[in-house]
């Protein structure tokens, strides 16, 4: 009677066991699910537009003294976010002075299977929070106010603050952004084993205050972190210099995404994953990252679009107010309506209107400055880059 009471109990033990391992493999199958179907929220219930739709007119005086006052659109569009379309902002840093030397917008739209990144060159004009009216410096001076009053995460501060100028003023809504430093980047480069790059022409460059030597010759190169650093940060050999930096920019991505697509596996997965945990300040979850990391690795080349905010070089460097808006509307807008002429840049703080050739440049019907090539375009056939005659 003993020996049948302990087998019943051995018995029940064993199928206890069994319903808990069930129950674990439910579990987990449920949790994979819930990966696979998890969509990050383009817009929340009740969310507020980030930007202003107020077409009230308003003045703004040109160099002559008179008042230029924009008519107002009729009527108001209505916006409503479309799904699965996702705007960032990335911001990467020098070392010495926190300028934001790298300042992107990319659009993801996952439906559609597309990726845009819209490179803004650091010394556009922007009239914010600074006293320098540059891109860059705006970020600087969000980051040094943070260091200032005790800020433990002043670069996600200074990111957030600098978002918000640039939703404002562009019309957009920016769900998430990061901010890398150079090491930071050195690393990562490092992390998935260099990046091979055909190097469009020499590169000398020395500047010992940043510790920053770039040695490198024309042709095809496998680069390490502390190369690519070189590459991606040299200019003063290009006839366009900030312009000529952003495209040499574009082709280092594609190089990078290139290898990325090519050698991604589970080690260099987690070291990558090691490194830009611990050198990049970001908002966005880590849910939401393996979501897009994970259908952005299966992009065709041909999807990837890179471009630089159309522009051109008047008493600085302007945005082409046309062409940036139907850029922003084709690629960036995540919503079902246009942004209108009336909204967009409606404070002009992307334009110094006492300028007369920044303003023509501005308002001018097209850009002259115009860089828009495809993932696909630059990998089979490069960039040209002009070069200064006696860099």
């Amino acid at each position: 009677m003993k020996k049948k009471n302990l087998t019943r109990s051995a018995t029940a033990k064993q199928q206890l066991v069994i319903v808990v391992v069930v129950l674990l493999l439910v579990l987990a199958a449920l949790a994979g699910t819930l990966l696979w179907l998890y969509r990050p929220a383009s817009e929340l219930p009740g969310e507020e537009l980030p930007f202003g739709t107020d077409t009230a007119a308003i003045p703004h005086v040109t160099s002559d003294g008179s008042e230029v006052i924009a008519a107002p659109a009729t009527p108001t569009p209505q916006y409503k976010a479309r799904e699965d379309v996702y705007n960032f902002l990335l911001i990467g840093h020098d070392r010495a002075a926190t300028l934001a030397d790298v300042i992107m917008l990319v659009n993801y739209d996952v439906k559609a299977g597309t990726l845009t990144v819209m490179q803004f060159p650091r010394d556009t004009y922007f009239e914010g929070d600074a006293n320098v009216p540059q891109l860059n410096v705006q970020f600087s001076a969000y980051y040094n106010r943070a260091i200032l009053s005790g800020d433990k995460t002043p670069a996600q501060t200074a990111a957030d603050l600098f978002a918000r100028q640039l939703e404002q003023n562009l019309c957009i809504k920016i769900h998430y952004t990061a901010v890398m430093n150079l090491d930071g980047f050195v690393k990562i480069v490092d992390a998935i084993g260099g990046v091979d790059i055909d190097i469009p022409a020499d590169m000398d460059y020395e500047d010992p205050e940043q510790d920053l030597y770039i040695h490198l010759k024309a042709g095809p190169h496998h680069l390490n972190g502390a190369q690519a650093e070189g590459f991606v940060r040299f200019r003063s050999g290009y006839e366009q210099v900030d312009i000529g930096r952003v495209d040499a920019q574009k082709l280092f991505m594609t190089a990078f995404l290139q290898k990325v697509k090519s050698s991604v596996t589970v080690s260099v997965v987690a070291k990558l994953a090691g490194e830009v945990a611990s050198n990049l300040s970001t908002d966005l979850p880590v849910a939401d990252m393996v979501y897009f990391a994970r259908n952005a690795l299966s992009l065709d080349f041909s999807a990837v679009t890179m471009m630089t905010v159309p522009c051109d070089y008047a008493g600085g460097l302007v945005i082409n107010r046309a062409a940036t808006l139907a850029a922003i509307n084709r690629y960036f807008n995540i919503y079902n309506n246009d942004i209108t002429d009336s909204i967009f840049d409606r404070s002009n703080r992307f334009v110094n209107e006492q300028q007369p050739a920044m303003y023509a440049a501005y308002m001018a019907s097209s850009a002259v400055i115009v860089s828009e090539h495809t993932a696909e375009e630059i990998e089979e056939d490069s960039i040209r880059i002009p070069r200064k005659a006696n860099p």
